[in-house]
Protein backbone atom coordinates (compact mmCIF):
# COMPACT_ATOMS: atom_id res chain seq x y z
CA UNK A 1 0.00 0.00 0.00
CA UNK A 2 1.29 3.47 -0.89
CA UNK A 3 1.56 6.34 1.58
CA UNK A 4 -1.40 8.09 -0.01
CA UNK A 5 -3.48 4.91 0.22
CA UNK A 6 -2.54 4.52 3.90
CA UNK A 7 -3.69 8.07 4.62
CA UNK A 8 -7.02 7.41 2.94
CA UNK A 9 -7.49 4.20 4.93
CA UNK A 10 -6.81 6.09 8.18
CA UNK A 11 -9.32 8.81 7.22
CA UNK A 12 -12.00 6.21 6.47
CA UNK A 13 -11.44 4.21 9.66
CA UNK A 14 -13.46 6.46 12.09
CA UNK A 15 -16.46 6.43 9.78
CA UNK A 16 -16.30 2.63 9.39
CA UNK A 17 -16.14 2.14 13.15
CA UNK A 18 -18.71 4.75 14.26
CA UNK A 19 -21.26 4.80 11.45
CA UNK A 20 -24.55 3.02 11.94
CA UNK A 21 -25.90 0.46 9.50
CA UNK A 22 -28.90 2.67 8.70
CA UNK A 23 -26.59 5.50 7.63
CA UNK A 24 -24.77 3.40 5.01
CA UNK A 25 -25.95 3.76 1.42
CA UNK A 26 -27.52 0.52 0.14
CA UNK A 27 -27.83 -0.50 -3.51
CA UNK A 28 -29.79 -3.77 -3.67
CA UNK A 29 -29.18 -4.23 -7.41
CA UNK A 30 -25.41 -4.02 -7.03
CA UNK A 31 -25.43 -6.22 -3.92
CA UNK A 32 -27.18 -8.99 -5.85
CA UNK A 33 -24.63 -8.73 -8.68
CA UNK A 34 -21.71 -8.75 -6.22
CA UNK A 35 -23.07 -11.87 -4.50
CA UNK A 36 -23.39 -13.66 -7.84
CA UNK A 37 -19.88 -12.60 -8.84
CA UNK A 38 -18.41 -13.95 -5.58
CA UNK A 39 -20.26 -17.23 -6.00
CA UNK A 40 -19.03 -17.63 -9.58
CA UNK A 41 -15.43 -16.99 -8.54
CA UNK A 42 -15.65 -19.72 -5.91
CA UNK A 43 -16.98 -22.18 -8.49
CA UNK A 44 -14.19 -21.36 -10.96
CA UNK A 45 -11.53 -21.69 -8.23
CA UNK A 46 -12.91 -25.06 -7.17
CA UNK A 47 -13.00 -26.30 -10.76
CA UNK A 48 -9.41 -25.17 -11.23
CA UNK A 49 -8.20 -26.92 -8.06
CA UNK A 50 -10.16 -30.10 -8.81
CA UNK A 51 -8.70 -30.20 -12.32
CA UNK A 52 -5.18 -29.93 -10.92
CA UNK A 53 -5.90 -32.66 -8.36
CA UNK A 54 -7.34 -34.93 -11.05
CA UNK A 55 -4.31 -34.40 -13.29
CA UNK A 56 -1.82 -35.11 -10.50
CA UNK A 57 -3.74 -38.19 -9.32
CA UNK A 58 -3.96 -39.75 -12.79
CA UNK A 59 -0.28 -39.06 -13.47
CA UNK A 60 0.74 -40.62 -10.14
CA UNK A 61 -1.51 -43.64 -10.73
CA UNK A 62 -0.07 -44.29 -14.19
CA UNK A 63 3.53 -43.97 -13.01
CA UNK A 64 2.99 -46.16 -9.95
CA UNK A 65 1.06 -48.83 -11.86
CA UNK A 66 3.75 -49.05 -14.53
CA UNK A 67 6.46 -49.28 -11.86
CA UNK A 68 4.51 -51.97 -9.99
CA UNK A 69 4.15 -54.04 -13.17
CA UNK A 70 7.90 -53.72 -13.73
CA UNK A 71 8.58 -55.01 -10.20
CA UNK A 72 6.21 -57.93 -10.70
CA UNK A 73 7.93 -58.83 -13.95
CA UNK A 74 11.23 -58.90 -12.07
CA UNK A 75 9.80 -61.07 -9.28
CA UNK A 76 8.34 -63.57 -11.76
CA UNK A 77 11.36 -63.53 -14.07
CA UNK A 78 12.17 -67.22 -14.82
CA UNK A 79 15.80 -66.52 -15.73
CA UNK A 80 17.51 -67.40 -12.48
CA UNK A 81 21.15 -67.09 -11.58
CA UNK A 82 21.75 -63.87 -13.51
CA UNK A 83 23.43 -61.03 -11.65
CA UNK A 84 20.88 -58.48 -10.48
CA UNK A 85 21.32 -54.97 -11.85
CA UNK A 86 21.89 -52.31 -9.21
CA UNK A 87 18.60 -50.74 -8.13
CA UNK A 88 16.48 -53.62 -9.47
CA UNK A 89 14.54 -56.04 -7.29
CA UNK A 90 16.45 -59.32 -6.81
CA UNK A 91 15.01 -62.29 -8.67
CA UNK A 92 13.34 -64.99 -6.62
CA UNK A 93 14.42 -68.62 -6.57
CA UNK A 94 11.20 -70.57 -7.38
CA UNK A 95 10.51 -71.13 -11.07
CA UNK A 96 7.45 -69.64 -12.73
CA UNK A 97 5.11 -71.28 -15.22
CA UNK A 98 5.22 -70.04 -18.79
CA UNK A 99 1.61 -68.78 -18.80
CA UNK A 100 2.12 -66.86 -15.55
CA UNK A 101 5.27 -65.29 -16.92
CA UNK A 102 3.40 -64.32 -20.07
CA UNK A 103 0.58 -62.78 -18.04
CA UNK A 104 3.03 -60.69 -16.02
CA UNK A 105 4.84 -59.54 -19.15
CA UNK A 106 1.50 -58.63 -20.75
CA UNK A 107 0.57 -56.63 -17.65
CA UNK A 108 3.87 -54.77 -17.77
CA UNK A 109 3.38 -53.93 -21.44
CA UNK A 110 -0.29 -52.92 -20.98
CA UNK A 111 0.40 -50.58 -18.06
CA UNK A 112 3.42 -49.14 -19.86
CA UNK A 113 1.21 -48.38 -22.88
CA UNK A 114 -1.38 -46.82 -20.54
CA UNK A 115 1.22 -44.51 -19.07
CA UNK A 116 2.62 -43.50 -22.47
CA UNK A 117 -0.85 -42.84 -23.90
CA UNK A 118 -2.39 -41.08 -20.89
CA UNK A 119 0.40 -38.60 -20.15
CA UNK A 120 -0.10 -36.68 -23.45
CA UNK A 121 -3.79 -36.39 -22.56
CA UNK A 122 -2.79 -34.75 -19.30
CA UNK A 123 -0.76 -32.22 -21.28
CA UNK A 124 -3.92 -31.48 -23.27
CA UNK A 125 -5.78 -31.08 -19.97
CA UNK A 126 -3.32 -28.38 -18.93
CA UNK A 127 -3.59 -26.65 -22.29
CA UNK A 128 -7.37 -26.79 -22.80
CA UNK A 129 -8.73 -26.69 -19.23
CA UNK A 130 -6.28 -25.59 -16.55
CA UNK A 131 -4.74 -22.66 -18.42
CA UNK A 132 -8.08 -21.13 -19.55
CA UNK A 133 -9.43 -21.39 -16.00
CA UNK A 134 -6.34 -19.63 -14.70
CA UNK A 135 -6.81 -16.85 -17.25
CA UNK A 136 -10.45 -16.48 -16.19
CA UNK A 137 -9.36 -16.15 -12.57
CA UNK A 138 -6.90 -13.42 -13.55
CA UNK A 139 -9.73 -11.50 -15.24
CA UNK A 140 -11.90 -11.96 -12.16
CA UNK A 141 -9.16 -10.48 -9.98
CA UNK A 142 -9.25 -7.27 -12.03
CA UNK A 143 -13.02 -7.03 -11.58
CA UNK A 144 -12.60 -7.79 -7.88
CA UNK A 145 -10.21 -4.86 -7.51
CA UNK A 146 -12.79 -2.60 -9.16
CA UNK A 147 -15.45 -3.78 -6.69
CA UNK A 148 -13.11 -3.03 -3.77
CA UNK A 149 -12.43 0.42 -5.25
CA UNK A 150 -16.19 1.03 -5.50
CA UNK A 151 -16.61 0.10 -1.80
CA UNK A 152 -13.90 2.62 -0.85
CA UNK A 153 -15.60 5.37 -2.85
CA UNK A 154 -18.90 4.47 -1.17
CA UNK A 155 -17.27 4.98 2.24
CA UNK A 156 -15.92 8.39 1.13
CA UNK A 157 -19.35 9.36 -0.22
CA UNK A 158 -21.13 8.38 3.00
CA UNK A 159 -18.65 10.04 5.39
CA UNK A 160 -18.60 13.33 3.44
CA UNK A 161 -22.40 13.26 3.13
CA UNK A 162 -22.91 12.70 6.85
CA UNK A 163 -20.27 15.30 7.77
CA UNK A 164 -21.96 17.93 5.58
CA UNK A 165 -25.37 17.12 7.06
CA UNK A 166 -24.02 17.67 10.60
CA UNK A 167 -22.44 20.99 9.66
CA UNK A 168 -25.59 22.24 7.94
CA UNK A 169 -27.67 21.24 10.97
CA UNK A 170 -25.91 23.86 13.15
CA UNK A 171 -27.79 27.16 13.57
CA UNK A 172 -24.87 29.35 14.54
CA UNK A 173 -21.76 28.60 12.55
CA UNK A 174 -18.35 30.15 12.89
CA UNK A 175 -16.16 31.31 10.03
CA UNK A 176 -14.02 28.17 10.22
CA UNK A 177 -17.15 26.03 10.11
CA UNK A 178 -18.28 27.88 6.99
CA UNK A 179 -14.91 27.11 5.42
CA UNK A 180 -15.27 23.46 6.49
CA UNK A 181 -18.69 23.31 4.82
CA UNK A 182 -17.15 24.55 1.58
CA UNK A 183 -14.35 21.97 1.71
CA UNK A 184 -16.76 19.14 2.59
CA UNK A 185 -19.09 20.08 -0.28
CA UNK A 186 -16.16 19.93 -2.71
CA UNK A 187 -15.00 16.53 -1.36
CA UNK A 188 -18.57 15.22 -1.44
CA UNK A 189 -18.99 16.29 -5.04
CA UNK A 190 -15.80 14.41 -6.04
CA UNK A 191 -16.69 11.31 -4.02
CA UNK A 192 -20.22 11.30 -5.49
CA UNK A 193 -18.91 11.37 -9.03
CA UNK A 194 -16.39 8.57 -8.38
CA UNK A 195 -18.89 6.38 -6.58
CA UNK A 196 -21.66 6.81 -9.13
CA UNK A 197 -19.25 6.14 -12.01
CA UNK A 198 -17.95 2.88 -10.55
CA UNK A 199 -21.36 1.79 -9.27
CA UNK A 200 -23.06 2.43 -12.62
CA UNK A 201 -20.27 0.79 -14.60
CA UNK A 202 -20.38 -2.37 -12.49
CA UNK A 203 -24.16 -2.64 -12.65
CA UNK A 204 -24.09 -2.22 -16.43
CA UNK A 205 -21.15 -4.53 -17.23
CA UNK A 206 -21.36 -7.32 -14.63
CA UNK A 207 -24.45 -8.92 -16.30
CA UNK A 208 -22.57 -8.88 -19.63
CA UNK A 209 -19.56 -10.41 -17.92
CA UNK A 210 -21.71 -13.25 -16.56
CA UNK A 211 -22.92 -14.04 -20.07
CA UNK A 212 -19.37 -14.09 -21.44
CA UNK A 213 -18.25 -16.24 -18.53
CA UNK A 214 -20.93 -18.83 -19.30
CA UNK A 215 -19.82 -18.97 -22.96
CA UNK A 216 -16.21 -19.24 -21.81
CA UNK A 217 -16.81 -22.06 -19.32
CA UNK A 218 -18.90 -24.23 -21.64
CA UNK A 219 -16.09 -25.35 -24.03
CA UNK A 220 -13.66 -25.65 -21.11
CA UNK A 221 -15.99 -28.03 -19.29
CA UNK A 222 -16.61 -29.98 -22.51
CA UNK A 223 -12.85 -30.35 -22.98
CA UNK A 224 -12.55 -31.65 -19.41
CA UNK A 225 -15.27 -34.23 -20.01
CA UNK A 226 -13.83 -35.40 -23.33
CA UNK A 227 -10.29 -35.71 -21.96
CA UNK A 228 -11.57 -37.73 -19.00
CA UNK A 229 -13.51 -39.98 -21.34
CA UNK A 230 -10.42 -40.57 -23.50
CA UNK A 231 -8.28 -41.35 -20.44
CA UNK A 232 -10.79 -43.86 -19.07
CA UNK A 233 -11.16 -45.36 -22.54
CA UNK A 234 -7.40 -45.88 -22.85
CA UNK A 235 -7.20 -47.56 -19.46
CA UNK A 236 -10.24 -49.73 -20.14
CA UNK A 237 -9.00 -50.82 -23.56
CA UNK A 238 -5.58 -51.88 -22.27
CA UNK A 239 -7.01 -53.69 -19.24
CA UNK A 240 -9.67 -55.40 -21.38
CA UNK A 241 -6.99 -56.61 -23.79
CA UNK A 242 -4.85 -57.86 -20.90
CA UNK A 243 -7.72 -59.77 -19.26
CA UNK A 244 -8.90 -61.40 -22.47
CA UNK A 245 -5.37 -62.49 -23.34
CA UNK A 246 -4.90 -64.15 -19.92
CA UNK A 247 -8.36 -65.22 -18.67
CA UNK A 248 -6.98 -67.97 -16.43
CA UNK A 249 -5.12 -65.41 -14.30
CA UNK A 250 -7.88 -62.77 -14.05
CA UNK A 251 -10.92 -64.72 -12.86
CA UNK A 252 -12.02 -62.19 -10.20
CA UNK A 253 -12.56 -59.18 -12.46
CA UNK A 254 -16.35 -59.54 -12.29
CA UNK A 255 -16.35 -59.85 -8.47
CA UNK A 256 -16.25 -57.23 -5.78
CA UNK A 257 -12.99 -56.55 -4.00
CA UNK A 258 -13.90 -58.53 -0.88
CA UNK A 259 -15.51 -61.36 -2.84
CA UNK A 260 -12.46 -61.62 -5.07
CA UNK A 261 -10.16 -61.77 -2.05
CA UNK A 262 -12.20 -64.53 -0.42
CA UNK A 263 -12.24 -66.49 -3.69
CA UNK A 264 -8.46 -66.27 -4.05
CA UNK A 265 -8.07 -67.27 -0.42
CA UNK A 266 -10.31 -70.31 -0.89
CA UNK A 267 -8.24 -71.39 -3.90
CA UNK A 268 -4.87 -70.98 -2.22
CA UNK A 269 -4.39 -69.65 1.32
CA UNK A 270 -0.95 -68.12 0.94
CA UNK A 271 -1.00 -66.50 4.35
CA UNK A 272 -1.60 -69.79 6.14
CA UNK A 273 1.23 -71.45 4.26
CA UNK A 274 3.60 -68.57 5.01
CA UNK A 275 2.84 -68.85 8.71
CA UNK A 276 3.73 -72.56 8.56
CA UNK A 277 7.14 -71.93 7.02
CA UNK A 278 10.14 -72.66 9.20
CA UNK A 279 11.43 -69.18 8.45
CA UNK A 280 8.48 -67.68 10.34
CA UNK A 281 7.81 -70.26 13.05
CA UNK A 282 8.60 -69.29 16.65
CA UNK A 283 9.47 -65.77 15.61
CA UNK A 284 11.74 -67.00 12.83
CA UNK A 285 13.78 -69.37 15.06
CA UNK A 286 12.14 -72.72 14.34
CA UNK A 287 15.49 -73.90 12.98
CA UNK A 288 16.74 -74.10 16.56
CA UNK A 289 15.24 -77.56 16.97
CA UNK A 290 17.43 -78.84 14.14
CA UNK A 291 20.58 -76.99 15.21
CA UNK A 292 20.86 -77.59 18.92
CA UNK A 293 17.78 -75.79 20.26
CA UNK A 294 18.43 -73.55 23.23
CA UNK A 295 22.02 -74.84 23.42
CA UNK A 296 22.98 -73.45 20.03
CA UNK A 297 26.16 -71.46 20.53
CA UNK A 298 25.25 -68.91 17.86
CA UNK A 299 22.61 -67.42 20.13
CA UNK A 300 23.44 -64.90 22.77
CA UNK A 301 23.33 -66.01 26.39
CA UNK A 302 20.27 -63.90 26.95
CA UNK A 303 18.38 -65.55 24.07
CA UNK A 304 19.37 -69.03 25.26
CA UNK A 305 18.24 -68.19 28.78
CA UNK A 306 14.83 -67.02 27.55
CA UNK A 307 14.35 -70.16 25.47
CA UNK A 308 15.31 -72.43 28.36
CA UNK A 309 12.93 -70.68 30.70
CA UNK A 310 10.06 -71.17 28.24
CA UNK A 311 10.90 -74.83 27.70
CA UNK A 312 11.50 -75.78 31.33
CA UNK A 313 9.08 -73.35 32.97
CA UNK A 314 11.59 -72.65 35.73
CA UNK A 315 13.40 -69.55 36.90
CA UNK A 316 17.11 -69.48 36.42
CA UNK A 317 19.44 -68.68 39.28
CA UNK A 318 22.15 -66.21 38.38
CA UNK A 319 25.58 -66.71 39.97
CA UNK A 320 28.18 -64.12 40.73
CA UNK A 321 29.96 -62.79 37.69
CA UNK A 322 33.68 -63.21 36.97
CA UNK A 323 35.82 -60.29 35.86
CA UNK A 324 34.68 -58.39 32.77
CA UNK A 325 35.33 -60.30 29.58
CA UNK A 326 35.89 -58.41 26.32
CA UNK A 327 36.72 -61.17 23.87
CA UNK A 328 36.33 -61.21 20.13
CA UNK A 329 32.94 -62.93 20.05
CA UNK A 330 29.86 -61.39 18.50
CA UNK A 331 28.43 -60.15 21.86
CA UNK A 332 29.73 -57.53 24.26
CA UNK A 333 30.46 -58.22 27.88
CA UNK A 334 27.69 -55.79 28.90
CA UNK A 335 25.12 -58.01 27.19
CA UNK A 336 26.71 -61.15 28.65
CA UNK A 337 26.69 -59.94 32.25
CA UNK A 338 23.09 -58.81 31.99
CA UNK A 339 22.00 -62.23 30.80
CA UNK A 340 24.19 -64.70 32.74
CA UNK A 341 26.82 -62.83 34.68
CA UNK A 342 29.42 -64.79 32.71
CA UNK A 343 31.54 -64.50 29.59
CA UNK A 344 30.31 -64.15 26.05
CA UNK A 345 29.19 -66.96 23.77
CA UNK A 346 31.80 -68.93 21.80
CA UNK A 347 33.23 -67.24 18.73
CA UNK A 348 32.45 -68.46 15.20
CA UNK A 349 34.53 -71.26 13.67
CA UNK A 350 36.59 -68.72 11.72
CA UNK A 351 37.72 -67.11 14.96
CA UNK A 352 38.60 -70.51 16.48
CA UNK A 353 40.62 -71.43 13.40
CA UNK A 354 42.75 -68.33 13.87
CA UNK A 355 43.91 -69.29 17.35
CA UNK A 356 47.62 -69.77 17.79
CA UNK A 357 49.03 -73.17 18.74
CA UNK A 358 51.06 -73.74 21.95
CA UNK A 359 54.71 -72.95 21.61
CA UNK A 360 55.74 -76.59 22.02
CA UNK A 361 54.00 -79.63 20.64
CA UNK A 362 55.54 -81.95 23.23
CA UNK A 363 55.28 -79.89 26.40
CA UNK A 364 52.00 -79.95 28.31
CA UNK A 365 50.78 -76.66 29.77
CA UNK A 366 48.21 -76.30 32.53
CA UNK A 367 46.06 -73.45 33.79
CA UNK A 368 44.27 -73.04 37.14
CA UNK A 369 40.53 -72.25 37.24
CA UNK A 370 39.78 -69.05 39.15
CA UNK A 371 35.97 -69.37 38.96
CA UNK A 372 33.34 -72.01 38.36
CA UNK A 373 32.21 -72.23 34.74
CA UNK A 374 29.15 -74.19 33.58
CA UNK A 375 29.01 -75.06 29.87
CA UNK A 376 26.36 -72.96 28.18
CA UNK A 377 26.48 -74.60 24.77
CA UNK A 378 27.73 -77.69 23.00
CA UNK A 379 31.52 -77.58 22.85
CA UNK A 380 31.97 -75.63 26.13
CA UNK A 381 34.16 -77.10 28.90
CA UNK A 382 32.69 -77.30 32.41
CA UNK A 383 35.02 -76.87 35.41
CA UNK A 384 35.11 -75.80 39.05
CA UNK A 385 37.28 -73.32 40.87
CA UNK A 386 40.84 -74.59 41.52
CA UNK A 387 40.57 -77.27 38.80
CA UNK A 388 43.83 -77.89 36.94
CA UNK A 389 43.02 -77.74 33.19
CA UNK A 390 45.31 -79.02 30.45
CA UNK A 391 45.74 -76.24 27.88
CA UNK A 392 45.27 -77.50 24.32
CA UNK A 393 45.36 -74.18 22.47
CA UNK A 394 45.11 -70.53 23.31
CA UNK A 395 45.34 -67.02 21.84
CA UNK A 396 47.57 -64.14 22.81
CA UNK A 397 44.60 -62.28 24.31
CA UNK A 398 43.40 -63.52 27.70
CA UNK A 399 39.99 -61.98 27.00
CA UNK A 400 39.29 -64.65 24.37
CA UNK A 401 38.13 -68.27 24.12
CA UNK A 402 40.76 -70.93 24.79
CA UNK A 403 40.61 -74.69 24.34
CA UNK A 404 41.34 -77.06 27.23
CA UNK A 405 41.02 -80.65 28.45
CA UNK A 406 39.65 -81.83 31.80
CA UNK A 407 38.49 -85.29 32.97
CA UNK A 408 38.83 -86.61 29.43
CA UNK A 409 36.57 -83.86 27.98
CA UNK A 410 37.88 -81.26 25.53
CA UNK A 411 36.10 -77.91 25.07
CA UNK A 412 36.42 -74.16 24.94
CA UNK A 413 36.28 -71.73 27.87
CA UNK A 414 36.91 -68.02 28.55
CA UNK A 415 40.58 -67.22 29.09
CA UNK A 416 39.90 -64.70 31.87
CA UNK A 417 38.41 -67.51 34.02
CA UNK A 418 41.86 -69.12 34.52
CA UNK A 419 45.38 -68.31 35.57
CA UNK A 420 48.51 -69.72 33.98
CA UNK A 421 50.69 -72.04 36.05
Amino acid sequence: MSWKGLQKAINRLPHQMLSKKAEVTQDSEFMALEKKFTSNIKVVERLYKDTQTYRDSIAAAMMHQAAMASYLATVYDPHLGATAVEGVVQKRVPTTSADATQAVNDAEAALGYCRDEVLPELDALDRDVTRPLLELLDISKVIGKTIVKRSHKLIDYDRHRLALAKLNAKQDRSFSEEKQIFKTETALDTATQDYEYLNTMLKDQLPHYFQLQAHFIEPVFENLYQIQARIYGIIYARCYELINANPQHFVTTQMGIEDGFQYRKSQYDVRAEMENMDLLKSGGKAWLAASGGANNSRLSLKERAALREREQGTTMSIEAAPPAYGGSSHHTIGQQQQAWGGPSSPPPPSAIANRSQPNSKTAVHYVLALYDYQAQADGDLTFRKDDKIELVERTADQNDWWTGKLHGQTGIFPGNYVSEL
